[in-house]
């Protein structure tokens, strides 16, 4: 049967800058199963460096390693971790526990990278075995040097390892602890468990069945004591690369990620504040506009969806052409389906009462009764009226009356004052007769409005022949578009226009006009959102900075988990998590940030925010967006480190 371990003719060589060091010269060794081989030697004749290639730490120059009969020079990274996982237990000099971390705990993390679940019964069973059953729940800082040992003794046996590679694991202790941590590797020994340990104590030596003397890179000398017979080691199958992550694997993660983030409390507040910040100012954004585009759609009535504007067209190659008379009464003549057409004209004019004045618009309606308005006929819709509209009447006669929105009639009477009395627009005066609530979208600013009928505006108040507009309403909001095609038809005919002359006039729906705010809310929108990007951005480099920092102090750390079975995608997907929970601890700050801002720029425009998920979906999916790609480079950085150079870090 083939040994366990065999060496042949290897040889390691190290370059540092320009020195050439041999630690290994063509060295061979077979190691059977069961043995307990202590490899000794002064500092630098190779034994540290014999041991890390046999426990698959290493890689030789030259030279060839057959594990349990199987050749292991084209193994490939996942499949090293595999059985440095699986098969081989190691004890460092240094112990290497994870700091602020239980016994049991550290015990457990060679179980997490199996991919075969973490048992705290077999945890607790190892412990027992090395006499610390009753410090299970102690963290290392809380424990001596000799129970730290007897942890990492634990935690080599967990995974029922064929062979524990031990360097140096009585150096750094006492005599009593020294003979604490043999008398436990020799009971192992006993129980027919293979083990390997480095050492310079010819004290610790002499325990050992045998004794493997090394200098200058070479075996000088191989001196057996207690020998089992050879073999053993036939029917062993290496084990696969592993694929994916286990449950116990992604909670341990997190759980580091956590701890790590909660250690250095100060620091990830520091480094959160760029993406709650550019988070923040992205979702007010998001909810105040949403929350407009819901007041002012809530405000399109079936009225607003039926109604057709014919307005002067601004721009292009012709001269602007106003909308004339002539063309309200050719709309009327031209487009059936107009149930109602109006004129309209509007101007921004100096109101007042007594010694209070303010600027406002002030609006036209043709005339129409209570009946016309209580079946929607009206141009002002349908919304709470204090008094009552002018009439057709007063229209005809120029009637100096006016209904005033809320907005107007607190900014010159206060709250229930207007109804009945008079205020002056250009100096002349009108009666109010109504007090309507504010358009939706009116009280955003607390803009006044005052609304006089037509023929008093065009004759006395404007002195005026050109229309603003005219509003066509149809019967219902699917006549629309087809009132919309006749009322173009009609000013075309009207206007004289060729067939490949461009209207001199302009003519939308409502739909055309909500889409196009649409449109400018979305170009303004991008706007400020790239303003706030640059937040992020500013965020997603601290992140970048603070995991390049924790890279560096972990490193150690780093080497460890790789030592005991840790895959480069384990570290990777470590440190990806660590940035991933930075960022969305940020992003969820943000969310509430926006949010309470949002809340806060109520009380001045008087639009309510819309949180919805689809927000909220967009502050996580971007913040987990930075995390991985800021955290990418440093977590690559992590998961390339060599294990040997990592654990001998300062």
């Amino acid at each position: 049967m083939p040994p366990l371990i065999d060496v042949r003719n290897i040889s390691k060589t190290y370059e540092t800058g320009s020195f050439r060091v041999e630690a290994l010269r063509n060295v061979s060794i077979t190691i059977d199963a069961g043995e307990f081989v202590s490899l000794v030697g002064p500092s630098g004749s190779g034994k540290s460096t014999l041991l890390h290639i046999m426990g698959f730490l290493d890689k030789p120059d030259a030279g060839e390693y057959f594990f349990a009969g199987h050749p292991t020079a084209n193994l490939g990274e996942g499949r090293l971790a595999a059985i440095r996982s699986r098969m081989v237990g190691f004890i460092f000099q240094s112990f290497h526990l994870l700091k602020r971390t239980t016994a049991k705990d550290n015990v457990l993390l060679p179980m997490v990278y199996t991919g075969l679940g973490a048992s705290a019964a077999k945890a607790l069973k190892c412990l027992e075995l090395v006499g610390l059953g009753d410090r299970a729940r102690h963290k290392s800082n809380e424990l001596s040097g000799g129970q730290c040992q007897r942890v990492a003794i634990a935690r080599a046996l967990v995974n029922d390892p064929l062979v524990i590679m031990a360097d140096e694991p009585t150096g750094n202790l006492d005599a009593v602890s020294r003979q604490e941590v043999m008398r436990v590797l020799k009971d192992l020994n006993d129980r027919g468990l293979t083990l390997v340990i480095v050492t310079h104590d010819e004290e610790i030596s002499s325990m050992t069945g045998r004794v493997v003397r090394m200098k200058d890179g070479a075996i000088v000398s191989d001196e057996s004591r207690r020998r089992p017979a050879p073999g053993g080691a036939a029917a062993v199958t290496l084990p696969e690369a592993r694929l994916g992550f286990s449950p116990s694997e992604f909670a341990e993660q997190l759980k580091v990620a956590f701890k790590a983030i909660w250690s250095h409390k100060m620091r990830s507040a520091l480094t959160v504040l760029g993406i709650l910040i550019g988070v923040g100012a992205i979702i007010s954004l998001m909810t105040i506009s949403e929350g407009f585009m819901k007041d002012m759609l809530s405000a399109t009535s079936e009225e607003t969806a039926s109604t057709v504007v014919v307005s002067p067209r601004y721009g292009g190659s012709k001269k602007t052409r106003p909308v004339t008379f002539a063309d309200l009464e050719a709309i009327k003549a031209g487009v059936p389906l107009a149930d109602k057409v109006t004129p309209v004209i509007s101007r921004v004019l100096k109101i007042s009462a007594g010694e209070k004045n303010t600027r406002g618009s002030v609006g036209t309606d043709e005339g129409f009764s209570q009946e016309d308005q209580k079946r929607g006929k009206g141009s002002l819709g349908k919304l709470k009226l204090t008094g009552r509209f002018f009439t057709t009447e007063e229209n005809l006669n120029r009637a100096r009356v006016a209904v005033v929105n809320a907005s107007l009639e607190e900014k010159l009477f206060g709250k229930g004052g207007a109804l009945s009395n008079e205020i002056r627009i250009n100096d002349i005066t009108f009666l109010v007769i109504g007090v309507m609530e504010n358009r939706k979208g009116e009280g955003l600013v607390g803009w006044p409005r005052a609304y006089i009928p037509f023929n008093t505006a065009a004759k006395r108040v404007f002195g005026t022949s050109r229309l603003d507009s005219i509003e066509i309403l149809a019967a219902s909001p699917g006549e629309a578009e087809e009132a919309r095609v006749q009322a173009i038809n009609t000013l075309r005919a009207s206007h004289n226009l060729r067939e490949d002359a461009e209207n001199d006039f302009d003519v939308s729906t409502a739909e055309a006009s909500i889409k196009l705010f649409k449109d400018v809310m979305n170009k303004l929108s991008l706007a400020v959102y790239s303003i706030a990007a640059i937040s992020l951005l500013v965020g997603g480099i601290g992140i970048m900075n603070i995991m390049l920092v924790s890279v560096t102090e972990r490193t150690r750390e780093i080497g460890l988990r790789k030592a005991l079975g840790g895959r480069n995608a384990d570290i990777l997907i470590q440190f990806l998590i660590e940035a991933v929970v930075l960022c969305l601890i940020g992003g969820g700050l943000g969310v509430a940030l926006g949010f309470g801002l949002a809340w806060a720029a109520y009380f001045v425009i008087k639009v309510p925010p819309t949180l919805g998920a689809g927000t909220i979906a967009f502050a996580f999916g971007f913040s987990t967006l930075i995390g991985v790609g800021f955290g990418f480079w440093p977590a690559l950085r992590a998961a390339m480190l060599d294990p040997i150079e990592a654990l001998r870090y300062e």
